[in-house]
């Protein structure tokens, strides 16, 4: 294991993770709550001088990253963001510190539990959010620079086939971090515009597009019953579904190149346009014709049609727009994994929950900054039963599963099927862990659940009130399974078998 490449991975994160300090900070001054402005710029003080520490104790490191330091960078850097972001939780006095550890890892893995109580100082609402939106970003460059040294990043190669060159060498990675931080920003830029143009003031539109934008969801959601602010949050937690690196690609092909020509400026001007337009709508085009963007799309559908007519049918809702808004609402909320639901939810029937919560189960597109298994896994797991049986019924068959137009490699597909197993098993020993807390065996395979989607909020099945109600050892457990479900288990895995074979070696 090479320690100061870990030791420089984790100063970089850190280096980042000080930038944030900025906005409490200003919203303290601009309040005129002095106090939480110095609190809140000595703990920044603090991260920088803990990423000055690391990045000294990292010079001199290989540029190319080791699997085994790759898996452990990754399993450290959201205990080491949440040893400072725990912090503000247990000065404001809202919480002990257990309680606040869980809060704030579940914020960092986009969970958003909100154990935190309803009168909580709005600072610590916006901080809360941050946590959010900072570890949603942290996830996003992890999954296109360390996590393919790792796990080979299984699903993301089909959804970018041709257009992403992953690499263990830290050039590369530098680059691919930009492109995600470029992409995260301009989007939550454009979803606090949403939340604008929909009536909210300026920091309640900033601590919605924060909350949406990195599904973290919780318990804040400013103007409940105001349709425009529903439908804003709707459109922003679908934008999450999508593959950030495929958004990227998308907008660097937008503009035409730059040609020299001896036209007018006018005449430039509007060919330019027209170029514009043009490769607007291939673009347009493009999106639509990749397979997850189809999938989650007919999924989206399906879910707010169903949902829409078992309400609309029961009586619920007074209307059939009424029912289509609440529909269109959750399912969204819920397939982005996100979690935010409305007082409505508890009017809808028990298949309507049931229906919503499995949704949360598949989660958006690989490369986006959801919960769940990922689309393009479905889609592949899905292909794969179809040849199965075409197989048993013409064994003599050969058979080769395409996503995208693309041959799936078969070590692509080996890694889907043991991630899910893996996936499937780790759920329900977490769920015999947390029975020891005394919790029944419904309750603790929903908490496990919840947990391992990032989705938190299961409103009926597992609310904030059973993660309070647990000892000490299960709220820490509660948090390693919240890592496990952000990072997924192979990279714990793969951190264990190499500290076993460095030991092996060493020991031969």
């Amino acid at each position: 294991m090479d320690k100061k490449i870990i030791y420089s991975l984790l100063s970089n994160v850190l280096i980042a993770y000080s930038a944030i300090f900025a906005a409490p900070v200003t919203f303290a001054i601009l309040v005129q709550d002095f106090d939480s402005a110095i609190f809140f710029s000595v703990i920044g003080i603090c991260v920088v001088a803990a990423e000055r520490s690391l990045k000294n104790l990292g010079r001199g490191h290989k540029r190319r990253l080791p699997l085994i330091s790759a898996a452990t960078s990754m399993l450290l850097t959201y205990p080491l963001l949440a040893a400072f972001g725990f912090l503000p939780f247990v000065y404001f006095g809202v919480l002990p510190p257990v309680d606040a550890l869980l809060e704030t890892v579940a914020d960092l893995t986009s969970a958003g539990i909100s154990l935190m109580p309803s009168d909580a100082p709005y600072i610590l609402r916006l901080w809360q959010s941050l946590l959010m939106w900072f570890g949603s970003l942290i996830f996003l460059v992890i999954l296109v620079t360390v996590m393919p040294t790792v796990s080979g990043n299984f699903g993301m190669t089909l959804s970018l086939h041709g257009g992403q060159n992953f690499s263990p060498i830290f050039g590369q990675m530098l680059i691919m971090a930009q492109r995600m931080i470029k992409v995260y920003t301009a989007l939550t830029i454009f979803s606090l515009g949403f939340f604008k143009l929909a009536g909210l003031n300026f920091w309640d539109s900033f601590l919605m597009a924060l909350r949406c934008i990195s599904t973290g969801g919780g318990d804040f959601f400013p103007a409940r019953g105001d349709i425009w602010v529903e439908y804003a949050a709707a459109f922003t937690m679908l934008m999450a579904c999508g593959n950030f690196l495929f958004y990227h690609r998308l907008i660097v092909t937008l503009p035409p190149p730059t040609v020299v020509t001896k036209e007018n400026f006018l005449r430039r001007g509007i060919n330019y346009v027209k170029t514009f337009f043009k490769n607007f709508v291939h673009n347009v085009k493009h999106f639509f014709k990749n397979s997850e963007v189809k999938v989650i799309a007919l999924i989206f559908f399906l879910g707010v049609v169903i949902t829409m007519s078992s309400t609309y049918r029961e009586g619920i809702f007074g209307s059939g727009s009424e029912a289509f808004r609440h529909a269109f609402f959750h399912v969204a909320s819920f397939l982005s994994t996100t979690g935010i639901s409305l007082e409505s939810f508890g009017k809808l029937t028990d298949f309507d929950g049931f229906f919503i919560f499995f949704l949360s189960l598949f989660g958006g597109c690989m490369g986006s900054v959801t919960g769940g298994i990922k689309i393009m896994r479905v889609i592949v797991l899905a292909k794969l039963m179809a040849a199965e049986l075409e197989k048993t019924m013409h064994p003599r068959m050969m058979t080769v599963i395409k996503v995208n137009k693309f041959t799936v490699p078969t070590e692509t597909i080996g890694r889907i099927l043991g991630f899910f197993f893996l996936s499937c098993v780790t759920l329900f020993i977490c769920a015999a862990v947390l029975s020891f807390s005394g919790l029944s065996f419904s309750e603790a395979v929903a908490m496990s659940f919840s947990c391992l989607t990032n989705v938190g909020n299961l409103p009926g099945l597992c609310e904030p009130e059973n993660f309070l109600g647990l000892p000490a050892a299960g709220k820490f457990f509660c948090m390693i399974i919240l890592i496990l479900g952000r990072l997924e288990i192979f990279v714990l895995l793969i951190f264990i078998v190499g500290l076993v074979s460095q030991r092996n070696v060493k020991d031969w």
